[in-house]
């Protein structure tokens, strides 16, 4: 899906600090970086550096990652993220591809920030209900 129209299309509740449609000039510029990690190695590294440049960094997997790494492996990614780190204000954004049983386990696993292929207001309620959130890749 092509991110193009976005900064013609209405507010949605997807949007957020992560929505492309911020970073793409469509409302506040987003100039937290945006750092793809794969596993703990990266994951660490990426916090270690925005500990010292006194960042605040937006972490994206991979596309479908939740359906090659699983649920509990992202989830324990980010708990541990979260107890090493408790000084770096981050987020991890899981991408769950088009699979909506994967951004559903990737809930009960901890996730707090998911994104998908496609829109799904039934797994953005949920999450919303869970305390996470269902956001856009950022590009």
């Amino acid at each position: 899906m092509r991110h193009d129209a976005l900064l013609m299309t209405p507010p949605s509740p997807y949007d957020g600090d992560t929505s492309p449609r911020y970073a793409q000039g469509g409302g506040v510029p987003m100039s937290r970086p945006v750092i793809l990690v794969r596993d703990w190695r990266s994951t660490e590294a990426a916090l270690l550096a925005a500990r010292a440049d006194g960042t605040s960094p937006i972490l994206i997997t991979a596309e479908g990652a939740a359906s090659v790494w699983g649920a509990g492996y992202l989830g324990a990614l980010q708990e541990r993220a979260e107890a090493e780190f408790p000084d770096i204000a981050f987020e991890l954004i899981v991408d769950c591809g088009d699979a909506p049983g994967h951004a559903l386990a990737c809930l009960r696993a901890g996730v707090k920030r998911i994104s998908m292929s496609d829109a799904n207001d039934k797994i953005a309620d949920i999450a919303r209900q869970m305390g996470a959130r269902l956001v856009r890749r950022p590009t």
